[in-house]
């Protein structure tokens, strides 16, 4: 089984997300809801812009507790996985217990430049790994063929790259 190379693709997405984040007016409407799962804890990320007022929120979830976190650090920890150097894609069928040993994100991002004519959204979920023998290992473990995106673009009825 050979996984499909995001490198690219979260790069694109990576520089789109920063310029989300320092220019939030240059939209005209979004939604972006990222959950992060590092270790056994999972860091929430969401920030939406509807009407002309953006609102965010960011907390994390720990073996002792729930804690609402500030959402400059949020965005850090989630700009430091984009910034891996490479990323495995999940399909989404079958779903596969996730491994501590990686961190491991979704990301449902919905947008809408201003002028553009229509909104693009993409709903992904991307595996960190640092090279391609950390990537070997992961396979190695994730089973069966059907749980990694092998074939780019990936669209299903409930993971796609771009719409």
């Amino acid at each position: 089984m050979t996984a499909s190379p995001y490198a690219d693709y979260i790069s694109d997405l990576k520089a789109i997300l920063d310029d989300l984040y320092e220019r939030p007016d240059r939209y005209q409407t979004f939604e972006l809801h990222i959950e992060l799962a590092m270790g056994a804890s999972l860091l929430v990320y969401e920030t939406k812009r509807r009407k002309g007022q953006t609102d965010t929120i960011a907390y994390a979830r720990t073996p002792d507790g729930n804690a609402q976190i500030a959402p400059a650090t949020a965005y850090q920890r989630v700009a430091s996985f984009m910034a891996m150097r490479n990323h495995i894609a999940l399909s989404g069928e079958p779903m596969i217990a996730l491994n501590e040993e990686y961190p491991h994100a979704v990301i449902n991002f919905e947008y809408r430049a201003k002028g553009a004519p229509f909104k693009t959204s993409m709903k992904m979920i991307f595996v960190g790994v640092n090279d391609a023998d950390d990537a070997a290992r992961y396979l190695a473990m994730a089973g069966g063929p059907g749980a990694i995106v092998t074939a780019r673009p990936h669209s299903s009825s409930r993971l796609w790259e771009w719409k």
